[in-house]
C-alpha cells in the first residue's frame, strides 16, 4: 500500500515536471512568433481537466513569474550597456531622454531625435564615430523594443493563469465547503 503511494507521488511528481518543461517550450515559441495562442491552449487544456490541474497552473505562474524578472532585467541592461558606453566611451549623458524610471518607453526613442541629441552633446564626434552610434543606438533600440514586446506578453500570460489558478482554487474550495454545509447526513454544522 505504502509502495503504492510512493509510485503514484513518483508518478505525479513526473508528469508536473513534464508539464512544466511542455508549457515552458510552448512559452519560448510564443515568444518566437510574437502570439500567445500555444500557451493559451495549454492553459485551456489545464483547465477543462476534471478536477483542473491547478497544480499546473501554480508551478506555471512561478515559471512565467521567474522570467517576467529576467526579462525585465536583459531590458534594463539593454538600455544601461548604451549609456554606460556613451558615457564612458564618448562623454555623452543621454539620461535626460531615457530616464531609468521611464524604461518602459526607452525603445519608443526615435533614432533621428538621439542623433540629435549625441551630436549636440559632442559636436566634436567624427563622421565614423556617428556612423558606430547610429548603429549602436538602433541596435540598442531595436532590441529594446523586441523585450518590451516579450515582456509585455510574459506579463499578461503571467496573470491570465494566477487569474485561472486563484479562480479555479476559489471554486473547489467553495464545492468542498458547500458540500459539506450543505449535507444534511454531516455529523456537525460547519461554520464559515
Amino acid at each position: 500500500m505504502i509502495e503504492n503511494s510512493r509510485l503514484e507521488g513518483l508518478f505525479l511528481l513526473a508528469e508536473l515536471s513534464y508539464l512544466r518543461s511542455e508549457a515552458m517550450d510552448l512559452f519560448e515559441r510564443c515568444l518566437t512568433e510574437g502570439s500567445p495562442d500555444h500557451l493559451m491552449n495549454f492553459i485551456e487544456e489545464q483547465i477543462t481537466q476534471d478536477p483542473p490541474r491547478v497544480d499546473v497552473l501554480r508551478e506555471l505562474a512561478e515559471d512565467l513569474h521567474q522570467r517576467l524578472l529576467g526579462l525585465r532585467e536583459y531590458h534594463f541592461d539593454v538600455r544601461e550597456r548604451t549609456l554606460r558606453t556613451l558615457r564612458d566611451d564618448f562623454q555623452i549623458d543621454l539620461t535626460p531622454l531615457t530616464p531609468a524610471n521611464a524604461l518602459e518607453r526607452y525603445h519608443l526613442l526615435e533614432l533621428e531625435h538621439v542623433m540629435r541629441f549625441l551630436h549636440d552633446q559632442n559636436p566634436r564626434l567624427s563622421r565614423k564615430e556617428r556612423t558606430l552610434l547610429r548603429k549602436m543606438v538602433e541596435a540598442s533600440l531595436e532590441m529594446a523594443e523586441q523585450l518590451h514586446r516579450d515582456v509585455v506578453m510574459t506579463q499578461e500570460l503571467f496573470y491570465c493563469v494566477l487569474d485561472w489558478a486563484d479562480g479555479l482554487s476559489a471554486t473547489i474550495a467553495r464545492r468542498f465547503w458547500g458540500e459539506d454545509w450543505f449535507d444534511p447526513r454531516a455529523d456537525e454544522t460547519v461554520i464559515h
